[in-house]
């Protein structure tokens, strides 16, 4: 077990590396262009975002669904609320954590300097010519510091930080369910067409005499790809969101996840991202849930 954590924080500080480097990269090259970047690469996510979401319910209610449950009992329509359910809680939280101001400017004006005695813990910020909050952090191509910054988002064209965080936890959660309730069903529709390997190269090699005579091939092509797609899309949704999960728990962020200083204990961290309803808010977006701070004090683990 102990192998295995340690192996998962190696992973993570690869991951955290080459993430590192390559939005260093990716500023340096687009830092005369950032506007046409943001605003090609930005609706362009959002675009297939919105593509797959919308070509998947079509599949599954259409295709997938009837084949597996029947196209009229109970079971049928439960299946539908369910996807139903799970594309509200994508899309919202995908939404929210669009339209959620994380920054310091989204702060009451009183609370956008440092208290007395307090500055000393803030840290200047070129860019934005002030002092700015514990664990705020300017983003380049927002334009703006972000409070308890964690990283830009492409998928959702903004950056996460102290306000948005549990939008976006809370999106890659039910992409994650969604995308896994996907990959059974299509596992299984698969299966029971003969077609979870058709797509392979080294199956058509040898059975490619077979699959000749077969006139429904290109249709289990088209099975076999959608399914493999669905598994690779799942494998990345999970990786994020339990890579997100791990830095609530630890307290930390994306370019200092090995930091640990602000560990208050597995709850007190799981309510400073999603608030005082803690996990009620993985039931929808609309869901009121304060959070136990403002963004400008954060306690560290020595004083707690």
């Amino acid at each position: 077990m102990i192998g295995l954590r340690r192996l998962f924080i190696i992973v993570l500080c690869w991951t955290r590396r080459m993430c590192v480097q390559s939005e260093d990269s990716f500023l340096r090259c687009t830092r005369r262009h950032r506007l046409k970047i943001v605003n090609v690469i930005h609706p362009i996510s959002a675009i297939v975002l919105l593509g797959v979401i919308g070509f998947t319910l079509v599949y599954e209610v259409m295709y997938v669904g009837p084949e597996i449950l029947g196209s009229s009992g109970c079971l049928y329509w439960l299946g539908c609320l369910f996807a139903g359910f799970v594309i509200f809680n994508i899309l919202g939280n995908w939404w929210l954590s669009f339209k959620t101001d994380t920054t310091v400017n989204s702060l009451p004006a009183e609370q956008q300097t440092p208290a007395e005695g307090e500055a000393h813990l803030w840290h200047y910020c070129i860019a934005c010519d002030r002092l700015v909050p514990p664990r705020s952090w300017h983003c380049r191509l927002c334009q703006g510091c972000m409070l308890k910054r964690d990283h830009h988002c492409t998928i959702s064209g903004s950056c996460i930080g102290h306000k948005n965080q549990r939008y976006f936890i809370c999106f890659l959660f039910h992409l994650t369910l969604g995308c896994g309730s996907a990959l059974v069903f299509n596992g299984i529709y698969a299966w029971k067409t003969g077609s979870i390997m058709t797509a392979d190269p080294i199956m058509l090699f040898f059975k490619m005499s077979d699959y000749s005579k077969d006139v429904d091939l290109d249709w289990k092509y088209t099975i076999s790809i959608i399914f493999k797609l669905n598994m690779f899309l799942f494998v990345i949704a999970l990786f994020m969101f339990c890579v997100q999960i791990l830095m609530v728990h630890r307290n930390s962020t994306c370019y200092k996840i090995l930091d640990r200083s602000y560990d208050l204990g597995w709850r007190r961290n799981f309510e400073g991202v999603l608030g005082k309803q803690l996990f009620w808010t993985l039931l929808s977006p609309t869901i009121i849930s304060p959070l136990t701070n403002d963004g400008t004090k954060w306690f560290v683990k020595q004083h707690v």
